[in-house]
């Protein structure tokens, strides 16, 4: 096909014209049948969990979840949240309202978010976190990332829009499972939130994956919080917290006590655009054991509600495998041990115990050891959840009766032995007066 220029532009005739338009259609045409292609493929990636698990209908069962219950507030005008257009958008009015503390401020320069590009050492992303719910900030973003646990769903990742005109609130079924998912999305997997440590760079680029894991609180202090910046003091414990490579010489002699016990961050990073100036340790403790539960016992409802759907009921046997595990996670078993004395600085440590319940002595579940372990009596705070509150009736007596054993020193396996008599003890007397249907056979 030959085109003549006049004047800059090109002279078409009838005939070349039609070849021009039928090129067109068959590009326009393999071009819709790619998408097309390409959408069946995300669709089926986002559904593979109504495939592996029929009875949690993960995609399209209804949320139940804070943040879908605060959306339906503020879209019927119960609720409005202020805009603070020079700063941080929504974000300080929409934490209020979903009752989240801005001392739970963790900051996190490795680039393990949606918006990556925006993240590097001196511009971190910043999450905030309370029982059930994550909501995460970085700078420069249109957008809040937000995950929260929903009672039925588990995992449920959202993105709420930062547009001045109103937020919006749109569910996220695929970037975010590609991480957020137990064996990535191949049908074996359930929803997961994800803590992991890494070594980053001054543009938070991971710069070697050998040290790169996923954490929970059986991972040594001196393996965790890498990509994370870490405020408050823990003694002569090493952390990876803090530590920026900007020098491929830090990898051959890794010095961690350097960036260690730091009460502020100015050294690293200008903390004025964001609501605290810190990443307290404590919070990241609690951080570490809730999200440990929380992936048990997401496990849990998904197995254990599909098993139901299948077979009509669930084995006491199937109960004890998926059981088992959330039982140790709740009665913190694997934490390594502290050995050093821990403490914050942005107050999060008060305001956590403040939370309660408390038993007719003022003990609770939320209060805090942080000299030999992170909590003073060893029994999650998440045993009131509404996540464990929905779970099967037959699964929750189970977990209740497994609870009831390990209290009263009735269980065969050597790794409750790790629990004292006087932790048994008080422990018992604490459910006894916040939650005594756990203690009734």
């Amino acid at each position: 096909m030959n085109i003549h220029l006049k004047n800059g532009w090109p002279r078409l005739s009838a005939n070349n014209i039609s070849l021009l338009i039928s090129k067109l259609t068959r590009r326009v045409f393999l071009l819709a049948l790619l998408l097309s292609l390409l959408s069946g493929q995300v669709l089926a990636q986002a559904f593979s969990y109504a495939q592996a698990y029929p009875g949690v209908n993960y995609a399209s069962a209804p949320l139940t979840d804070r943040v879908t219950r605060l959306m339906a507030d503020i879209d019927s005008g119960k609720v409005t949240l202020a805009f603070d257009a020079q700063g941080r958008g929504y974000l300080d009015s929409l934490l209020e309202a979903l009752h989240i503390a801005a001392s739970s401020q963790a900051l996190v320069f490795s680039k393990t978010a949606l918006k990556t590009r925006f993240v590097t050492a001196a511009t971190p992303r910043a999450f905030y976190f309370n029982d059930d719910t994550y909501v995460a900030f970085t700078q420069n973003s249109r957008s809040l990332e937000i995950a929260t646990l929903d009672p039925n769903l588990g995992p449920v990742f959202l993105v709420f829009s930062q547009d001045p005109e109103g937020p919006s609130l749109e569910r996220e079924m695929n970037r975010c499972l590609r991480c957020h998912d137990s064996y990535s999305m191949t049908g074996g997997g359930v929803p997961r939130f994800l803590l992991s440590s890494v070594l980053a760079n001054e543009n938070g680029e991971i710069v070697t994956h050998e040290v790169s894991i996923i954490t929970d609180t059986s991972t040594p202090l001196n393996r965790r919080w890498g990509g994370f910046y870490v405020t408050g003091t823990h003694g002569s414990q090493e952390i990876m917290g803090n530590f920026v490579i900007d020098d491929l010489g830090k990898l051959r002699n890794m010095d961690l006590t350097a960036n260690g016990n730091k009460t502020e961050l100015s050294a690293f990073m200008d903390t004025s655009p964001y609501i605290g100036s810190g990443s307290d340790i404590v919070a990241l403790l609690v951080l570490e054991h809730q999200v440990e539960v929380q992936n048990k016992l997401s496990r849990l409802n998904f197995e254990s509600r599909t098993r139901i759907h299948e077979q009509g009921d669930i084995s006491d046997n199937e109960l004890e495998e998926f059981v088992t595990p959330l039982v140790e996670s709740l009665f913190m078993l694997h934490e390594v041990p502290l050995t050093d004395t821990v403490a914050g600085t942005s107050g999060f440590t008060d305001y956590f115990q403040s939370l309660g319940p408390v038993d007719s002595r003022g003990r609770s579940l939320r209060e805090l050891d942080l000299n030999k372990r992170t909590f003073k009596y060893p029994l999650s705070y998440l045993i009131y959840s509404d996540a464990i509150n929905a779970l099967p009736d037959k699964v929750k007596n189970f977990l209740y009766q497994k609870i009831r054993q390990v209290l009263a020193g009735e269980t065969s396996d050597d790794v409750f032995d790790r629990l004292s008599e006087n932790d048994r003890t008080a422990i018992t007397a604490i459910l006894r007066d916040t939650k005594p249907e756990i203690l009734q056979p």
